[in-house]
């Protein structure tokens, strides 16, 4: 993907971090912050201001209290999403008038196959 690159100013703390971070999801720096950005602009006018104002005045523990409900929110999110898409595959793997024979040995199957794809862990 063609983009441009920009800069941004942070604490040396947040720098380690990042840099931490990255080398951990085997991603750059610069990755990182595009995906914390593309976040950001995303969101309403009105949830960047809160971020904004929550920055410059909550405390430690307030900010922990936020970074705990917004990963509640985007786990919480991301469960939701997988659970429609394996929906969408299942009903594509099992008849819809399949007997409860059927659908046990479809997925007495699909174990099979996937230990052996992970050399039987």
């Amino acid at each position: 993907m063609a983009g441009k690159t920009i800069s941004a100013y942070v604490s040396e703390e947040v720098a380690d971090i990042v840099a931490l971070e990255a080398r951990r999801e085997e991603r750059s720096p610069a990755q990182l912050a595009g995906l914390a950005l593309r976040f950001f602009v995303s969101l309403p006018r009105d949830a960047r201001t809160a971020i904004i104002a929550l920055d410059n005045l909550a405390t430690e523990t307030e900010r922990r209290q936020i970074v705990h409900e917004v990963t509640r929110a985007l786990v919480g999110a991301e469960f939701d999403m997988t659970c429609r898409r394996m929906a969408t595959h299942s009903e594509q793997l099992v008849p819809k008038d399949a007997s409860e024979d059927e659908i046990d040995r479809l997925a007495v199957d699909l174990t099979r196959k996937a230990l052996g794809s992970h050399g039987g862990q």
